[in-house]
């Protein structure tokens, strides 16, 4: 058997402060359960204001992209209706200047020869008349 706590002590009395070290484990086992119930209630706590963080993020990102893409509408849109007939216009101006170029060109390179036709027959003319040769 243990031996006893108190040399002149009864046994009721031993069993009494047995009882009473178990009552303070049990008061201490408590205490803990409490402590990580407050910790676990804090930590739950903390993980919804997270995700309602998250949500409110999620919500503005939501509606940010919306704003994004209205304006990349509205964007093209303009586009097509102002830039592209520009564009167009621009494209019909540099084909007719082109046009007139290579009509201007073959015009010239006719007009050249035609002048250095003429001048040979002028100079045969002149010798001619001049009885040169």
């Amino acid at each position: 058997m243990s031996k006893p706590l108190f040399q002149d002590a009864d046994p009721t009395t031993e069993i009494l402060v047995k009882l009473g070290e178990l009552g303070a484990s049990v008061e201490h086992l408590l205490r803990d359960f409490g402590d990580e119930k407050i910790a676990a209630r804090d930590n739950r706590a903390a993980m919804h204001r997270r995700l309602d963080e998250q949500a409110r993020e999620l919500s503005a990102l939501k509606t940010e992209l919306t704003l994004s893409r209205q304006v990349v509408e509205d964007l093209a849109k303009t586009q097509a209706d102002t830039v592209l007939p520009a564009v167009g216009e621009w494209r019909d101006m540099k084909t007719t200047g082109l046009r007139i170029v290579g009509v201007l060109a073959i015009g010239g390179i006719s007009l050249g020869a035609t002048m250095a036709w003429f001048s040979d027959q002028a100079v045969s003319l002149l010798r001619h008349w001049l009885r040169i040769g």
